[in-house]
């Protein structure tokens, strides 16, 4: 599919296709606009071509991710369990190579992650608590807080 017309338009389905939500895409490209929330619904879905230009978008960039989704969950499942480290030291350099940063780096990269649509409740009263005896073992347990 060839470029929209429209260069904001455009930029509008890479901010998407990046993991913005439409009102803050909307938002970044014209930030004078006093409903951002209903604009950017109406430029996604009743402007021809934005919905399948994002999908193009997305596509290309799932493309050159260094791992697919169901491999970076694979991935997470065994640092969860203990099975791999999140951080590897090379005693030959020197260097700490963090591997849950690198994952999450390319989630965000490939438009996977989207913050925005985790949501927590500061009124739960759930918490977690990350206990790391060895620094690479993370085991989290869901307890009530007390009011």
């Amino acid at each position: 599919m060839p470029a929209l017309s429209n260069a904001r338009h455009e930029k509008f389905c890479h901010l998407i296709a990046a993991g913005k939500t439409y009102t803050e895409a909307y938002r970044i490209l014209y930030p004078n606009n006093s409903a951002p929330n209903q604009s950017g619904y109406n430029l996604l879905n009743k402007t021809a071509g934005v919905k399948e230009r994002i999908e193009e978008f997305r596509e290309e960039v799932a493309l050159r991710a260094v791992m697919d989704l169901s491999r970076k969950r694979e991935v997470l499942r065994q640092m969860a369990e203990g099975m791999i480290p999140t951080k590897v030291y090379n005693k030959e350099t020197g260097e700490t190579f963090d591997a849950l940063a690198a994952l999450l780096a390319d989630a965000k990269i490939a438009g996977e992650f989207a913050p925005e649509k985790l949501q927590i409740n500061s009124a739960s009263d759930l918490k977690l608590l990350f206990n790391v005896p060895h620094r690479d073992v993370i085991d989290a347990e869901v307890v009530t807080v007390p009011q």
